[in-house]
């Protein structure tokens, strides 16, 4: 998130490291937040998870493929999430996109819908960040996302029929709304939501151990 971490929901700020998280019982409409059909934390039959849908605890990150902090995020701390929290049935992973650097990081987030209905959203989702350029140098332009869909072994002509739909344009835009309702000015931001309807939100590529605290802390309700 342009190399800031701050606290974004004062109930009770705690320092961490290199960061701050925030606990919050509540949305900003009074009621507790729930992983619900609609509203700012929404699960539909599109929206990427990994996981199991039964884990008590779920992470919402709101990224951009073209953010650094996102693939530093990427590279240093979801492979300790997915392998302690997501492949232990603790906690599962949801992805809204927040495209924050613009056209291109539409079209990335596009490119990997298109490939999720061909049951490999999170495969494009690693082969973006693992090939991530510059934001806005052309890395994710259009005709390189659909090279890296053939790199992936993707049916090109599926793949293209969705890429160059649009179909995906309401979803893209309602994601960077409900991020903005949550208070989202810049990528990775998380919202962590427990069984309880409690939450912890955590901005900027924050270490594991945060998210362990933040998972610990719905321990008893």
């Amino acid at each position: 998130m342009r190399g800031r971490v701050f606290l974004v929901a004062v109930v009770l700020g705690l320092a961490l490291g290199a960061g701050y998280f925030a606990f919050s019982g509540s949305s900003g409409n009074g009621g507790n937040l729930t992983s619900s059909p609609s509203g700012p934390l929404s699960i539909t039959s599109v929206t990427p998870v990994r996981g199991a849908a039964n884990a008590p605890v779920t992470i919402f990150e709101f990224g951009d493929f073209q953010c650094i902090y996102c693939h530093q995020w990427f590279l240093n701390t979801e492979p300790q999430i997915v392998q302690n929290l997501v492949n232990t049935g603790k906690v599962k992973l949801v992805w809204k996109d927040f495209d924050y650097y613009g056209p291109d990081s539409t079209s990335a987030s596009e490119a990997a819908y298109s490939a999720g209905e061909q049951g490999k959203f999170w495969e494009f989702h690693n082969y973006l960040y693992s090939h991530q350029g510059t934001p806005n140098s052309g890395w994710a332009s259009r005709a390189n996302l659909v090279s890296f869909a053939q790199s992936l072994g993707l049916n090109m002509t599926q793949f293209n029929l969705s890429f160059n739909s649009g179909k995906y344009d309401s979803l893209i835009k309602n994601n960077f709304a409900d991020g903005q309702k949550l208070g989202t000015n810049g990528t990775p931001t998380f919202v962590v939501l427990g069984p309880n309807g409690k939450t912890v939100q955590l901005v900027g590529a924050q270490p594991y151990s945060a998210f362990e605290m933040a998972v610990n802390s719905f321990a008893g309700g």
